[in-house]
């Protein structure tokens, strides 16, 4: 639902962070294998290539770094020339052990909460319903982020530490009911990093439900559909039936466009003595929640509210 924009700086980061503990641990696995279920495996030929390749900057740099629209191809690339198609179990276990239970699912190595912070988003990628929560611990334990593989782990573990495949989410869209481990490639999703700016989701309403007398108190008088969106996002995800439990703020919306308020409010707001404040600054006031389209990350539901807003001409 939210595209997610391009962060050079954060990927760089990024890659400085992980690229000591890849080289470490290809350089281990190369002399010594790993131990799965207390038995030694030794990589293949073909994944000692790549092994051996992780130990040069700039082939890590390719895998941290890789750009969404590439990952299909790195796939491709991988399943051909560097997982063994004889020693196929082996050759995965100890791609996970390198870049998922050495790297991903160690604190020491992988601070999921400074990965957050430097995508800067508030809310989930997919839904754009939840907030993505995230402290520290200082005085109590930490509350960890969902961070979701776009192309999940478990299938494509050489894709758990690359930027692009590290999709900020909620708990909602991260779980077993909605995407969970699914496959992307089988379900036809898109990579929130290659959402179109504006139409990939929009949302409309059906208020032929709604009573003239009491308008606020039936939620579900309300019919919240999305005029264009992508399909099986919306299958995955169960976007419009979630959205359906948020009537009550179409209703709210509603009756402000109703209210004719709007200008005065305008006027009062820039004459007031003291304050400063400008039209985009009115609008959220007005609205509820922000109103530009590169803060919809910013809040829940901010997509909803600017859609619908528009639609009713509460906003420009």
């Amino acid at each position: 639902m939210i595209k997610l924009k391009l962060n050079p700086k954060a990927v760089e980061q990024h890659f400085i962070s992980v690229k000591e503990r890849i080289k470490s641990r290809a350089e281990r696995i190369l002399d010594n294998g790993v131990v799965e279920n207390g038995v030694r495996i030794m990589p293949s030929d073909e994944l000692n290539l790549f092994l051996d390749s992780m130990l040069v900057d700039t082939n890590i740099k390719q895998l941290v770094n890789v750009k969404a629209e590439d990952m299909p191809g790195i796939i491709q690339l991988y399943e051909r020339v560097y997982i063994s198609a004889d020693h196929r179990a082996n050759d995965m276990a100890i791609l996970y052990n390198l870049f998922v239970i050495s790297l991903y699912d160690s604190f020491a190595y992988f601070n999921k909460l400074d990965f957050i912070k430097r995508i800067k988003l508030d809310t989930c990628a997919y839904c754009n319903r939840n907030y993505i929560y995230y402290l520290s611990g200082q005085d109590a334990a930490p509350i960890k982020p969902e961070i979701d593989h776009f192309y999940p782990k478990g299938k494509y573990p050489y894709l758990a530490i690359s930027f692009y495949n590290l999709i900020p989410s909620c708990s909602t869209c991260n779980g077993i009911e909605a995407k969970g481990q699914l496959d992307p490639i089988e379900e036809g999703l898109i990579n929130p990093y290659l959402f179109s700016e504006i139409s990939s989701f929009m949302f409309s309403y059906d208020a032929a439900n709604v009573s003239i007398l009491s308008p606020l108190t039936n939620k579900f008088g309300v019919k919240v559909f999305f005029k264009s969106m992508l399909h099986d996002h919306n299958r995955v995800f169960k976007l419009e039936k979630l959205y359906q439990q948020h009537g009550d703020h179409v209703l709210e919306l509603i009756i402000k466009s109703k209210g004719r308020y709007t200008k005065a409010y305008r006027k009062y707001l820039k004459s007031y003595s003291g304050l400063k404040i400008d039209d985009f600054e009115i609008d959220r006031l007005i609205l509820g929640n922000y109103s530009r389209a590169d803060d919809v990350h910013k809040r829940p539901l901010a997509k909803l509210y600017q859609d619908i807003g528009r639609e009713l001409g509460i906003i420009n």
